[in-house]
């Protein structure tokens, strides 16, 4: 049995469309419902939203116990790489406390409304926050905790160091923990043990669709380090590869191995990316600012014309240090939504340097990107994806 202790909350993505209520408890207990078929979900929900998760719960086949709130909290994102606003009406202090939880195994995800200790045996946390296991009053014979590389460096309070190694090892001794597992991002993930680190690759998928994706690897971890008593690489190694399943197809209740994904090199230094793209009008400068603010997120050096060189200058001392800036770049990505010229010309010099291309367009016709995909550029339609690829 395991019991799944986590938020449940409407998820709305503005481009592309979406609409879903999830958050991570009851998406870990969806995702395992195939799998596990004694799940026991612990949440707190709108009064209003009650009936329609009974009805998930009867469909997917595992148990609730739901604490009714003043209202369901929504995640609202402008595209999946934006940072969330979250929209509620439920002021700090009307935070809830549910009722203790003592079972044997329990993935425990933190929750924005709720505070909740929990007690057993094998317990695998994922704060979604900045609060330390220690800080829940929870206690566990064995102990793994999974976060995002932020996390980690906020809840070891090793704000200002870059070396995960440090802060893995400093989570796994203020935590008492028998396993830390620090993902970051295209970069993989960190597995401590003991004096034991390891490296866990990503894999490679044709699409990426985030949200929700950190949940996954949650719930995967503990199926095979909980319940099935895999070893902390074994189940991180399959909770990689699962997540990546998952972000490509979205499909869930989880049904395991469906595709034989490529493990991507582990690489250590950082990548740099030439940001390729035309930036004459307000909505290309804001896109190629978000590109550049996500490409930085996932841990890149980025060159970009328009931030590195600008207009200042003859058009010969423009392209002599745009061209000497992308020459110096391990891979180009290029913004593609309207056949600008100089943005081709980018594009063609690179593949004449024998570059990696990654190309994101969502409106120009196959018939215009023939000469493209013919030297080999990775032509991508959505944001979010063409961010992880350029990573890669």
């Amino acid at each position: 049995m395991l019991t799944i202790v986590g938020g449940t909350y409407y998820e709305y993505c503005e481009e592309p469309f979406y609409y879903e209520i999830y958050g991570s408890g009851l998406r870990a207990a969806i995702a395992l419902s195939n799998i596990e078929k004694d799940i026991k979900f612990v949440s707190c929900a709108g009064q209003s939203e009650l009936e329609n998760i009974d009805s998930i719960v009867s469909t997917h086949n595992f148990k609730s116990f739901i604490k009714p709130t003043q209202e369901t909290i929504q995640f609202h994102y402008l595209y999946p790489l934006a940072k969330p606003t979250v929209q509620t009406d439920i002021p700090i202090e009307q935070i809830i406390n549910l009722d203790e939880v003592h079972d044997e195994n329990i993935l425990y995800y933190g929750m924005i409304e709720a505070t909740v200790s929990v007690h057993g045996n094998y317990v695998v946390y994922d704060p979604q926050n900045s609060i330390s296991f220690k800080n829940t009053n929870s206690s566990a014979k064995q102990l793994a905790i999974i976060l995002n590389k932020s996390e980690a460096l906020t809840i070891s309070g090793l704000t200002d160091n870059d070396d995960l190694n440090t802060v893995g090892k400093a989570l796994l001794e203020d935590e008492n923990a028998n396993v830390v597992v620090i993902k970051n991002g295209s970069k993989g993930a960190l597995v401590f043990e003991n004096d034991k680190v390891y490296e866990i690759p990503v894999f490679k998928t044709e699409r990426v669709w985030p949200i929700g994706s950190g949940d996954i690897f949650s719930a995967v971890f503990s199926w095979k380090w909980v319940l099935e008593r895999n070893s902390c690489f074994d189940a991180a190694m399959y909770a990689s590869n699962l997540t990546a399943q998952f972000c490509e197809t979205r499909h869930l209740p989880l049904r395991g191995f469906t595709k034989n994904l490529v493990a991507l090199p582990i690489v250590t230094r950082k990548k740099k990316i030439y940001l390729a793209g035309p930036f004459f009008s307000m909505p290309e400068r804001w896109l190629i600012n978000r590109l550049r603010e996500a490409l930085i997120d996932f841990g890149n050096e980025v060159f970009s014309p328009m931030h590195d060189v600008g207009f200042d200058g003859t058009p010969y001392d423009i392209v002599n240090k745009d061209l000497g800036g992308l020459q110096e770049c391990d891979v180009i990505l290029a913004v593609l939504n309207r056949l600008d010229t100089g943005t081709i010309f980018e594009i063609g010099y690179a593949k004449a340097l024998s570059k990696r291309v990654v190309i994101l367009t969502e409106n120009i016709d196959d018939k215009e990107l023939l000469m493209m995909v013919g030297a080999g550029c990775e032509i991508v339609e959505d944001f979010t994806t063409s961010v992880y690829k350029a990573s890669w």
